[in-house]
């Protein structure tokens, strides 16, 4: 296979695709770790959204604009190359850390519009009736609301899954040596860049792949349940 006059070494890719899907750990414990932390956080500033917290919701208005409107890689060198000039605690933070951080505070804005969006889709009329019933706040969050928000939630909610997944291959912006990094330095070795890529996009495409999967199989048993 040529390529500009290039040819795709074959061998070489099969060679070197395992070495790169070896730090294919790394990038999954950021992606989890980054995952759990940006629901936490996103399911609060939702609540915190939905109810229109008197003060609080105009400020996470604005945050959330913020962090959805600039670039990722631009966020993580401001804080963890310039907020590093005024924290000690950000100075001496790993750079893996300081990834899980960034991709934790960027997907939690983005995971709040989802969750928030699947509360509002919750028909008004339900919920009066619910109260009409002589149900409680509670009682029709937990019995009416949630179960169906849930269904609604769920597809962007996977959505922003694999985007934090793929986010993470800015780890390797600041040294962190997961996939990403392990394809820069094995293409500055060897000057494979084609193929060492190459690595990269099907392991990054098998693993979204996958998650695509067990979306669907989650999908089909919330609506077996609710």
């Amino acid at each position: 296979m040529k390529v500009y006059g290039m040819k795709f070494n074959w061998s070489y890719f099969f060679q070197t695709l395992p070495y790169i899907a070896g730090k294919l750990n790394v990038t999954l414990t950021l992606t989890i770790i980054s995952a759990v932390f940006s629901l936490v956080i996103g399911m609060i500033f939702a609540i915190i959204s939905y109810y229109k917290v008197k003060g609080v919701s105009q400020v996470l208005k604005i945050w959330i604009s913020f962090v959805r409107g600039t670039p990722v890689a631009a966020q993580l060198f401001f804080f963890y190359y310039g907020l590093a000039n005024l924290s000690s605690l950000i100075l001496n933070m790993s750079p893996t850390v300081a990834v899980a951080v960034i991709m934790s505070l960027n997907m939690g804005a983005f995971v709040s519009e989802s969750i928030r969006g699947a509360l509002i889709s919750v028909d008004e009329g339900q919920r009066e009736a619910a109260m009409a019933f002589g149900m409680t706040g509670f009682q029709m969050t937990m019995r009416i609301v949630i179960p169906q928000a849930i269904r609604v939630a769920l597809p962007p909610l996977f959505n922003d899954l694999i985007n934090l997944f793929k986010m993470s291959s800015l780890a390797f912006l600041v040294g962190v040596r997961d996939v990403m990094g392990a394809a820069k330095i094995e293409g500055a070795n060897t000057f494979q860049f084609f193929e060492c890529y190459a690595c990269v996009m099907l392991i990054y495409w098998v693993i979204t792949l996958i998650l695509t999967a067990f979306q669907k199989v989650l999908e089909k048993r919330c609506n077996a349940i609710f």
